[in-house]
């Protein structure tokens, strides 16, 4: 974290906007991966692309979610009351 690094409220949490970028990027990136994989993963299972496009699709983009946890940091203002 750059001190000088501008923060935005989203959904009431603080998020860089560098770091919201690179895990949008990274979800975006897996999701589009699986995607374009899944033809290649029915014809190696024997099965229809069809709607295993959008399923592979789906689990990439979830696979990118997960990587973004560990990519960004809390960044919290808990005030005591």
């Amino acid at each position: 974290m750059e001190p000088d690094e501008e923060f935005y409220e989203l959904y009431g949490e603080y998020v860089s906007l560098k770091e919201l970028g690179v895990c949008t990027a990274v979800s975006t990136a897996l999701a589009m991966l699986f995607f374009y994989m899944a033809p290649r993963v029915a014809e190696l299972i024997g099965v229809a692309a069809g709607g295993i496009s959008i399923t592979l699709g789906a689990v990439g983009a979830t696979v990118g979610f997960a990587i973004s946890l560990l990519l960004a940091r809390v960044k919290r203002e808990v005030k005591e009351v």
